[in-house]
């Protein structure tokens, strides 16, 4: 059976157009042409009809890439540097906690902190690493005022730093402060019998713990 080559003329496309051609018999003997050119299909029957379908343009976008990660506020600082006493030097302690004789007018029966006496105009150090949340002169009783929160041993406990002198803060909310640093000079503001620090330690739940105690187990 020999094999028979033929040519059908097609309609003229462009110079530099790639043109692909098929033909192929349908059942009734006839021969249908079809071709491909710069994007659009033609198809050439015997009776040299033609149509033309051009093809629908479609574009897509990439998504937009997710938004960064808002960075978190300020949380405790876990300690790292050691727990020290708020004075370089062994001070004199003038008041312990717990129950005790209200020392003036509107003062305690229960003593909430200790009192250290440095000296008027000691500097005063955080005891550990931590965050300022705390820092005001117009602290009421307290007077002016400081309050740090550390992570010890993976609990959240806040140390409090009152009585200070007026316009002494070193520091501010939000700092991150580590064991040692300046936080004001010992003072006689609020409700204070003279200069002294007013010294308070406690946990989540805020029940004041004796701030002596702890340090003489925890401070190195």
């Amino acid at each position: 059976m020999a094999t028979v080559l033929g040519f059908t003329a097609m309609p003229a496309v462009a110079a530099n157009a790639v043109v692909f051609t098929e033909t192929s018999t349908v059942a009734d003997g006839q021969q249908v042409t079809s071709a491909l050119a710069d994007g659009a299909q033609s198809v050439v029957s015997p009776a040299e009809a033609v149509s033309t379908i051009d093809h629908d343009e479609y574009s897509a976008e990439a998504p937009a890439p997710a938004p960064a990660a808002v960075a978190q506020a300020a949380a405790p600082v876990a300690v790292g540097g050691g727990i020290v006493w708020p004075y370089p030097f062994e001070a004199r302690i003038n008041g312990g906690f717990g129950p005790r004789d209200a020392p003036c007018d509107g003062c305690s029966t229960f003593h909430d902190g200790v009192d250290f006496g440095g000296g008027d105009g000691t500097p005063i150090q955080s005891i550990a690493d931590g965050v300022v949340v705390v820092a005001t002169n117009d602290g009421g009783g307290l007077g002016t005022h400081v309050e740090i929160q550390h992570v010890v041993g993976g609990r959240t406990i806040t140390s409090s730093y009152s009585h200070m002198q007026y316009g002494s803060l070193g520091m501010s909310v939000g700092d991150a402060v580590v064991a040692g640093q300046f936080v004001g000079l010992t003072g006689t503001t609020g409700q204070s019998t003279g200069p002294h620090l007013h010294f308070e330690l406690f946990y989540e739940d805020g029940v004041r713990i004796d701030g002596y105690a702890w340090l003489a187990e925890n401070a190195g």
